[in-house]
């Protein structure tokens, strides 16, 4: 996280605020992000809300998926040689 030096904004007659530029320059926040508000202690702390399909691929891995027959043969070889470890006679 990165700290920065304390700004301050005015609430609006309309319960606005203007988001600090710096602020906006350290996260992607533009016109339409949405935010969700929560205090935490005695701070008023905003957080952007992302929808499903903005999270879609973020957890991307170089794994592939296993279809059904691959996973039985995986876990099964996983179990043998778990097995193999637990009663190793040496």
């Amino acid at each position: 996280m990165t700290i920065m030096a304390t700004t301050t904004t005015t609430v609006t007659s309309k319960m606005q605020v203007t988001i600090p530029e710096e602020v906006r320059k350290l996260y992607p926040i533009k016109a339409g992000t949405q935010l969700a508000w929560s205090v935490e202690g005695d701070a008023l702390v905003a957080r952007r809300v992302r929808s499903v399909a903005q999270l879609a691929g973020c957890l991307k891995s170089d794994v592939s998926s296993l279809d059904g027959d691959q996973e039985k043969r995986a876990i099964a070889a996983l179990r043998t040689q778990q097995h193999a470890r637990k009663f190793r006679t040496t």
